[in-house]
């Protein structure tokens, strides 16, 4: 809902032009007058309704940040909550799996397996080899399985023995639903070369590592059979030429030892929006700033947060506040089992740092910079599945208890006023009439601005102070328990009607003071709202019959 307020008045002041057209049968179904008791007299005169809002706190704290988090307590009491993931890295960060990786074999028959062939019609031939896993990601790590989300593996390969066969290929420590992979692949000779090529999904498939093998390595097992055919008898020139090949490979849960290694983690910050760049003042009672950290990988993390301070305007000095925690570098455990955590949480209120004086003077940003480091105590059994993470989370709440003076909410929008320019000249003089009911605890001043193409301030109303919005009554708690209603007139004069037709921006601004001129604490609740009814009436030049034929 940020741009409620340009919308609804760029909408608005396009019907100024566009709807001095239209019949007068607004007057049935909108009474202009009802809107206030006191009555102006205009002829011929137009009165219709330009817009009708309810806005709820939510909506109206919208209008000045655009990243909010809203968090409501059992009596909706409303906080807002800024919230930066300062880091987050999974399984998949640490140890990325070969995208391509490829294990080249031949097969040949040696001479006592040629002799077997041309005596008995048939031979055998095996080849026992192996391939490690290329793992970016740190060394000494010793991974015992991994189960794959994604992945393929290829079998292709060529013979050129003229004869019939078959190609039987297992790996022991590739397993689906416990069963280890073991395919046989025809080779079917009729003349030339034999030429197979198998894609095999890989998800859901679990690898052993940790079978004797090496470091993240497992067997491959080739078996060469050749049946006696037609063509000539084999040499040992003859071969089976094997590409054996894993793509794309992701990981959905490894476990094993991951090594002990650096987190690679940017330095960042928290900008706190509702604060930058205005003129105005807004104070919270009870700001608050959270850091934790959370794990839920089963491996023990050591977080060091090297850089922690609150910036604001320059020439503002910045304000440390990693000081204030117990230590620079802390210690959080591996989760304890799959599906469980791990969490650390520093909690800075007013009552144990100067969180209260960053929030309410000026501060806009919070500026980190942390360090971290996986197995820091050595070796250990590690675990992870694939969307497990260790993570910091920086949070800046901001319960709603406080007060503002003259807080400022500017936009800027483009009017399409050309449309409607041909009415101009028609309306003498236009009247807004604006009715408020608030529920809300503040009041609020209005300022609108027209802009030609470069920006230039051309003319503006509601510049005199007076207020759009009156506060709701406010009890002794700073909770609004009743409505106050306000009604307005803004008049728009032949100069104000030229300088509006001739504008194509519009800036507006909304100055709000909380109640009693920002002199106590109010509180915000989710059932706070304003509700506007806005009406147009405008005198015209001539009467309806001539506008018509336009």
């Amino acid at each position: 809902m940020k741009n409620f307020r340009s919308r609804s008045l760029a909408a608005l002041l396009v019907f100024c032009g566009i709807m001095v057209g239209l019949s007068g049968c607004y007057k049935d179904t909108f009474d202009f007058d009802r809107m206030r008791d006191d009555v102006i007299t205009w002829e011929p005169d137009i009165a219709f309704p330009i817009v009708y809002s309810v806005l709820d706190a939510e909506e109206i704290i919208s209008s000045s940040d655009s990243t909010n988090i809203y968090q409501y307590d059992s009596d909706n009491f409303i906080t807002l909550i800024y919230r930066r993931r300062v880091f987050s890295q999974t399984v998949n960060d640490f140890f990325q799996l070969p995208q391509n990786q490829t294990l080249n074999s031949n097969m040949n028959l040696d001479g006592a397996e040629i002799s077997q062939f041309t005596s008995s019609g048939t031979v055998q031939s095996t080849l026992n080899t192996g391939m490690t896993l290329s793992l970016t990601g740190p060394g000494g790590s010793q991974l015992d399985k991994i189960v794959f989300q994604n992945g393929s593996m290829n079998i292709a390969f060529t013979s050129n023995f003229e004869h019939s066969g078959n190609l039987f290929v297992t790996i022991p420590e590739l397993r689906l639903n416990g069963n280890p992979f073991s395919q046989t692949y025809a080779i079917n000779y009729t003349s030339g070369a034999v030429n197979v090529d198998i894609d095999i999904p890989l998800a859901g498939y679990e690898m052993d590592l940790d079978n004797g093998s090496g470091p993240n390595t497992f067997p491959i097992n080739y078996t060469l059979t050749l049946n006696q055919g037609v063509g000539v008898t084999p040499t040992t020139a003859n071969q089976v030429q094997i590409s054996h090949t894993f793509n794309d490979l992701r990981m959905a849960f490894a476990d094993g030892y991951f090594g002990n290694f650096n987190l690679e983690i940017n330095p960042g910050e928290v900008q706190l929006d509702i604060a930058q760049n205005n003129p105005g003042t807004i104070y919270f009672e009870d700001p608050r700033f959270k850091l934790k950290v959370k794990n839920t990988i089963g491996a023990e993390m050591s977080v060091s947060i090297d850089e922690l301070y609150a910036a604001g305007d320059p020439g503002q000095l910045d304000v440390d506040i990693s000081q204030l925690l117990p230590s620079g570098q802390f210690i959080i455990p591996g989760a304890p089992a799959v599906g469980d955590s791990s969490y650390l949480e520093y909690y800075f209120t007013q009552n144990n740092s100067n969180i209260k004086p960053i929030v309410n003077t000026g501060y806009d940003k919070i500026y980190y910079d942390v360090a971290a480091s996986v197995n820091p105590s050595g070796p250990a059994y590690n675990f992870a599945s694939l969307n497990n993470s260790v993570e910091v989370i920086a949070e800046v709440e901001l319960p709603f208890e406080g007060y503002s003076d003259h807080f400022t909410i500017i936009d800027t929008v483009e009017v399409p006023f050309d449309e409607a320019e041909s009415f101009a000249d028609n309306i003498e003089k236009g009247l807004l009439r604006v009715n408020s009911v608030s529920h809300f605890p503040v009041d609020g001043l209005l300022k609108l601005y027209f802009a030609d193409e470069n920006y230039v301030l051309t003319d503006s109303v509601l510049t005199n102070g007076e207020f759009i919005i009156r506060s709701g009554t406010v009890n002794a708690d700073g909770k609004t328990i009743s409505a106050t209603q306000t009604n307005n007139d803004i008049e728009l004069d032949r100069q104000r009607i030229d300088a509006l037709f001739a504008s194509r921006y519009l800036f507006i601004a909304a100055d709000i003071t909380t109640t009693d001129d920002a002199d106590r604490n109010i509180k915000l609740y989710a059932e706070d709202t304003i509700e506007i009814r806005i009406g147009l009436r405008v005198k015209l030049k001539a009467d309806l019959t001539v506008i018509d034929e336009f």
